[in-house]
């Protein structure tokens, strides 16, 4: 299975860093991925999605920039993008 992770650090209009927001993106089926959003905050470390919704699209740059535009920060830094392939 294909599978895309991409992170960036959070800040607040203050400039203080607030947490780590991460996209976990899969190949679903043939054609779709599917991503679920996270946040990992300096007291909150949980593996629960930060957002309910999925986003699903045949384009996997789609949702790449769908992760950037979604965030609430001002702030936004360069989103590090790692492929992971799981063998199953």
């Amino acid at each position: 299975m294909e599978m895309w992770v991409g992170k960036i650090k959070g800040y607040n209009s203050e400039g203080q860093y607030i947490g780590t927001y991460r996209a976990v993106i899969k190949k679903d089926g043939e054609f779709l991925y599917r991503m679920t959003l996270y946040f990992n905050g300096l007291t909150n470390k949980s593996k629960k999605p930060y957002k309910r919704n999925e986003f699903v699209s045949s384009n996997l740059e789609v949702l790449k920039r769908k992760f950037r535009t979604s965030l609430f920060t001002k702030e936004k830094g360069k989103v590090l993008w790692k492929k992971k392939i799981d063998v199953c």
